[in-house]
């Protein structure tokens, strides 16, 4: 029998192709966890158990945890978590990682540095899209600069990809709130989804409009890499989804909107009349510009999604450390961001059976 690896949340989007995934393993045992047990049902790699737990309540999580090797959590919105899983792990001694892209939240997980440390365990938060595989990207290019002054990430996915409520949520949560944004080596503040530009992104996915996103790498990048200006910015393939979130987006700054998240109900329920309409072509890009030997330089890194794939840049990463863990060790302890701790090429890996590529311009 393998490690036990125990997917909270593994009937939801992400959370189903990472159990999967994990299932193929032959290192690993994986088990779904989760309030609904029985929404698991087959994976297609095989059988997986699936046990009850309330990720709310502390005495439930320590029963699930018994005999675990580490823990994958996928149950979002991040924005709206406290660090209980987290914190649950740390005390028992078991490696943690989550799909968070909550930007308080990530930074937030160094609280648990030392009870992990004492426990000899790894606790790490935002293996996912950003920072993840955002710095990974990064990470490519980064020797060819001298100095790196600015990184633009955008993503925009198609709209015929899956998505859950949480997504839903997690974007309400920052659209026409005040974001911290580096700039020319000063902070100043934006709103989420408000300041668009048209972005191009190779073919066939072609120019999309993106704007301003709250994320992690808004406050990694520029202590990582220097970067004196680092912006994120998403947009949806659908000018009408666009035009709509940069409408509630004024209202909520003027006041008319008090609890934009409470509509994601009714949002995510409407959103779905338009699926038949779109594509499922879909990019992210990152942007990295610098300087070499005294001359102005530029990288354009861009991940095509095709078909119904976007998730799976969202979840590559924590297949991709678990794997690592499962197969070479833990190497260190602590609590900290996924940045830094997997190469492009090992995220990479687990996107092979998946339509995308990564085109560099």
């Amino acid at each position: 029998m393998g490690k036990k690896i125990l997917v909270l949340g593994g009937y939801g989007t992400c959370g189903r192709r990472i159990s999967r995934s994990l299932a193929t393993m032959p290192s690993v045992e994986c088990v779904i966890g989760g309030h609904h047990p029985h929404k698991a049902g087959q994976s297609a790699a095989g059988e997986i158990s699936a046990i009850t737990v309330n990720i709310n309540d502390p005495a439930s999580l320590r029963r699930a945890f018994d005999g675990v090797f580490a823990v994958v959590n996928t149950v979002g919105p991040f924005q709206e978590r406290d660090y209980m899983v987290a914190e649950t792990c740390a005390g028992m001694g078991i490696h943690y990682v989550d799909l968070a892209d909550a930007r308080t939240y990530v930074e937030g997980i160094s609280r648990l540095q030392r009870r992990a440390s004492n426990k000899n365990c790894l606790i790490v938060c935002g293996a996912s899209a950003v920072p993840a595989v955002s710095s990974a990207l990064v990470d490519t290019v980064v020797s060819e600069f001298d100095r790196i002054s600015e990184i633009h990430t955008c993503i925009s996915p198609g709209n015929k990809n899956p998505y859950g409520m949480a997504t839903v949520r997690a974007l309400l949560s920052y659209t026409g709130s005040p974001l911290r944004i580096k700039e020319n080596g000063r902070w100043r503040y934006g709103y989420g989804w408000s300041e668009s530009q048209v972005v191009s992104f190779p073919k066939p996915v072609g120019r999309r409009r993106v704007y301003l996103c709250d994320a992690p790498d808004l406050d990694l990048f520029p202590t990582r890499y220097g970067a004196q200006t680092v912006t994120y910015r998403a947009g949806t393939e659908l000018k009408l989804f666009n035009y709509g979130l940069a409408v509630l987006g004024r209202s909520r700054r003027s006041g008319l909107i008090k609890n934009l998240p409470g509509w994601a109900k009714g949002l995510n329920a409407a959103s779905h009349l338009f699926r038949g309409f779109g594509s499922s072509l879909g990019g992210m890009q990152i942007r990295v510009q610098g300087r070499k030997n005294g001359d102005e330089l530029a990288h354009t890194l861009c991940l095509i999604v095709r078909d119904d794939n976007g998730p799976a840049i969202a979840c590559s990463p924590a297949v991709a450390l678990i794997r690592k863990w499962v197969e070479h060790g833990v190497p260190e302890s602590g609590a900290m961001p996924c940045v830094g701790l997997l190469t492009w090429n090992e995220i990479k890996a687990e996107m092979v059976d998946y339509n995308i590529t990564l085109v560099r311009v």
